[in-house]
């Protein structure tokens, strides 16, 4: 099976958006419920995150659908992956691994030295997965979280977040 990966077009973002709501139920019960309209997308917010980072979607699976998709925004000296995604019924077949190591890749040619993501300390499937490929608990306290670099990561915070962070070396 061969997959391949590429950079979403403003036109190609309903594929973005499909990924991600395929996954709400996961969220819903989660979630703090003022952060749920990040977990159940739509246009508008495709259009919000669209003009702020790349989108990269990943083509694979019996019929060559789009299985999944990351995001990189590059951060001072980090890039930040605001979403990764796998389509709901296409997890534990190594697209989230393909992704992170692309997403690796493109941060290290941006010249980033690390990545960062958050992960809801109650999503233990998510964490597992991004502990699983180098990642690890970089700030877990809200308000050193929000107070860092003069809280720029505060616009992307939801609650009950932990900030994970993968430094960047070599990227198979």
């Amino acid at each position: 099976m061969t997959t391949e990966i590429v950079r979403a077009t403003r036109d190609m973002m309903v594929h973005v958006q499909d990924i991600i709501n395929s996954n709400y139920h996961l969220y819903e019960g989660i979630v703090d419920a003022r952060d749920l309209g990040e977990h159940r997308v739509d246009e508008a917010w495709a259009e919000r995150n669209f003009a702020i980072r790349e989108f990269y979607l990943l083509r694979g699976g019996d019929n060559e659908r789009f299985v999944g998709f990351g995001s990189f925004q590059l951060i001072l000296d980090f890039a930040y992956v605001g979403y990764l995604y796998v389509r709901h019924g296409y997890q534990h077949r190594g697209y989230g691994q393909e992704l992170v190591s692309f997403l690796g890749r493109r941060a290290i040619e941006a010249g980033a030295c690390d990545l960062r993501l958050f992960v809801n300390e109650k999503a233990s499937w998510a964490r597992n997965f991004y502990t699983k490929t180098g990642f690890s608990v970089f700030l877990s306290r809200r308000e050193e979280i929000l107070a860092m670099d003069g809280g720029i990561m505060a616009p992307f915070y939801e609650e009950h977040s932990l900030l994970m962070r993968k430094p960047l070396g070599y990227i198979p």
